[in-house]
C-alpha cells in the first residue's frame, strides 16, 4: 500500500462488525508450539489472529497501515491484555522495525491488500531469523467464494476477465472486496 492511507480506515467500523463472527482457520495453519515465539503479525487488521497467537503463548508484535482498524486492536487489548505490540506501520518498509528478528511471519487474508507485493515479501525476508518460517492466506486466485462459500455476490471476480489478467478489481458488492477491492495475482506471483 506504500505511504497512502488504508483503504481499511474509512471502513474500519464496518469491517469490524462484518468480520466478527468469522472464526480463523488461520492458526491451524501454524507450527502448534508457538509458546515464547517471537511472530509478526503483518496487516493485522483489528488483531483478531494477534490474539489467537497471543493466546498460544507467543510474543505478537502487530503492524498494520490502518490506524482505524489498530484502535479497534489497541482497545481490545486495553480491556483483555495479552501483552501483544500493535504498530501502525507499512508492511512495504521496516522503518518500524527494531532489528531484532522474528521467529515467524503470518500474513492473514493480506497480501492482496498490499499494492507493492515485492516490497512486502522483501519485508518478511527481512526481519524473519534465519530459518524461520512465514505463513499466509489469500483469496484463492482461480475460484470465486464468499465467506459462506456462495458466488453469487462475485459478479466481478478476475478469472471473468481472465486469470492471468492481474491488476485491481473490486465486486461491486457489499462484501469486503466491495469496499475495498483487492489486487488480482496469478498464484504463481505470490510463490
Amino acid at each position: 500500500m506504500g505511504s497512502e492511507v488504508s483503504r481499511y480506515d474509512q471502513v474500519a467500523d464496518w469491517y469490524v462488525e462484518f468480520t466478527r463472527s468469522w472464526g480463523s482457520e488461520a492458526r491451524t495453519l501454524l507450527p502448534e508450539h508457538l509458546l515464547g515465539q517471537r511472530l509478526l503479525d503483518m496487516a493485522c487488521g483489528h488483531g483478531a489472529l494477534s490474539r489467537v497467537l497471543a493466546r498460544s503463548g507467543a510474543v505478537v508484535t502487530a503492524i498494520d497501515l490502518s490506524s482505524s482498524l489498530l484502535a479497534h486492536a489497541t482497545q481490545k487489548e486495553s480491556t483483555d491484555r495479552l501483552g501483544i505490540c500493535y504498530l501502525c506501520a507499512d508492511a512495504t518498509t521496516t522503518d518500524w522495525w527494531a532489528g531484532n528478528p522474528f521467529d515467524g511471519v503470518v500474513c492473514n487474508m493480506a497480501l492482496m491488500d498490499i499494492d507493492d507485493l515485492d516490497a512486502a515479501l522483501s519485508t518478511v525476508s527481512a526481519v524473519l531469523k534465519r530459518g524461520g518460517w512465514f505463513s499466509f492466506s489469500l483469496l484463492h486466485p482461480c475460484f470465486p467464494g464468499g465467506h459462506d462459500g456462495s458466488t453469487e455476490a462475485l459478479p466481478s471476480w478476475p478469472p471473468d476477465r481472465g486469470y492471468s489478467s492481474e491488476g485491481w478489481w473490486t465486486t461491486g458488492s457489499d462484501g469486503v472486496r466491495g469496499h475495498v477491492g483487492a489486487n488480482h495475482r496469478k498464484l504463481s506471483t505470490y510463490l
